[in-house]
């Protein structure tokens, strides 16, 4: 296969994330009352269980300004809480609550359930089988 043609699956790749990605947001109903920004600081904090503002504005490339204001609006919806880092207590940690959490996985969960609907409705058995052996592969796409 040419250079050329793995450019080509690449960009047909990247399309399909970035259409998935958007059918998926639009297809969560809890997560209406959040911003995008907010939810993807509330899936950050679900995998690294807590962080210091600075580093959650660094990974999603949003000013602390901006983080100050998502912090502020999550807090007060009980997403999160935040406390005093235990080796300076001039700075804070956040982390989800119960709360935060059982949204976050309600939301994965109501994906999940419309996804695998959809694949169940559209693809036939031999066509799933294909689709789970691509799956395999692309998956060590981070690792490369």
């Amino acid at each position: 296969m040419s250079q050329s043609d793995a450019v080509v699956i690449g960009q047909a790749l990247r399309d399909l994330v970035t259409k998935m990605s958007k059918r998926l947001r639009r297809q969560v109903g809890n997560l209406g009352a959040i911003s995008h920004s907010e939810g993807h600081v509330m899936s950050l904090l679900m995998s690294q269980q807590e962080a210091y503002p600075s580093e959650l504005g660094t990974a999603l490339r949003i000013s602390s300004q901006f983080m100050s204001q998502i912090l502020n609006r999550l807090e007060g919806l009980g997403y999160i809480s935040r406390r005093a880092a235990p080796d300076d207590g001039r700075k804070t940690l956040v982390s989800l609550t119960k709360k935060g959490r059982g949204m976050v996985e309600e939301s994965r969960r109501e994906r999940e359930e419309w996804l695998a609907a959809v694949i169940a409705e559209k693809y036939t058995a031999k066509e799933m089988k294909v689709i789970r052996e691509a799956l395999a592969l692309l998956a060590t796409l981070p690792d490369a």
